[in-house]
């Protein structure tokens, strides 16, 4: 029986998912925003810009337009490559 109900669910969400798909570009904008605001706070960069596009169906580009000081970026390649580096391990 639970088999069923899971089935069902499963059913269900993926209807919910193709209906509020096109919506989907500017709930992913609204979240990279609300993350750049973050760092933003934190100094760790000057400005920034993000656009999101739906190209297809769950398919989009996602570009950043980051404004960042020398000092800036420095420590941003340090983080990913801290990242990178640990993700290898």
């Amino acid at each position: 029986m639970s088999a069923r109900v899971s089935q069902r669910f499963f059913s269900l969400m993926l209807r919910f998912a193709f209906v509020f798909e096109p919506l989907a570009p500017r709930l992913i904008t609204y979240y990279v925003t609300q993350r750049l605001k973050e760092n933003k706070k934190k100094g760790v960069i000057s400005e920034f810009k993000t656009r999101t596009r739906r190209l297809g169906k769950f398919h989009y580009k996602i570009e950043v337009d980051l404004d960042a000081t020398q000092e800036q970026a420095r420590h941003i390649l340090e983080d990913i490559l801290d990242q990178l580096r640990v993700l290898r391990r």
